[in-house]
């Protein structure tokens, strides 16, 4: 058992360090260099918390659970692999929890008041959820699969 804590804490871990990357680069896409950004239109930077927190949570469930599953099936990890359909729900589902979370920071935003911010302090916000995405996410997804064996 403490193996798997540490395995998760590293999968963990390298999700958040991709959800982050991830998170700039959608960021850099689609706001560019724009200074101020609008939290609501025109810029929509609160709405962006909705597609951001579907990707990010899609990929942070099903890559990490997949890569569990084939050293599972390979033997390097102790456990029936569940199958691949059944990651693919999981991540869909994590994915749907996830925009909860966007939800929550789209009231928090409309509920401060504040119309725009700065170019940095919005990528740092984006950013940073990127990285609560990755450190919700991926434990979920994979204690779901370690314990499925």
């Amino acid at each position: 058992m403490k193996e798997a804590r540490g395995y998760v804490r590293r999968q963990t871990l390298i999700s958040i360090v991709i959800t982050m990357a991830i998170s700039a680069g959608f960021f850099l896409a689609v706001f560019g260099r724009t200074d101020p950004i609008a939290v609501w239109a025109p810029d929509n930077l609160a709405l962006d918390f909705l597609p951001q927190a579907g990707a990010a949570s899609f990929m942070a469930a099903l890559m990490p659970a997949l890569q569990t599953r084939a050293a599972m099936t390979k033997g390097k990890l102790p456990g029936t692999p569940p199958t691949i359909g059944s990651i693919v729900v999981r991540a869909i589902m994590l994915a749907l929890l996830a925009l909860g979370l966007a939800g929550m920071a789209i009231g928090a935003l409309q509920l401060n008041g504040i119309a725009t911010f700065a170019w940095g302090t919005a990528f740092a916000i984006k950013v940073a959820f990127g990285a609560l995405l990755g450190l919700i996410i991926t434990p979920l997804a994979l204690r779901s699969v370690l314990t499925r064996g």
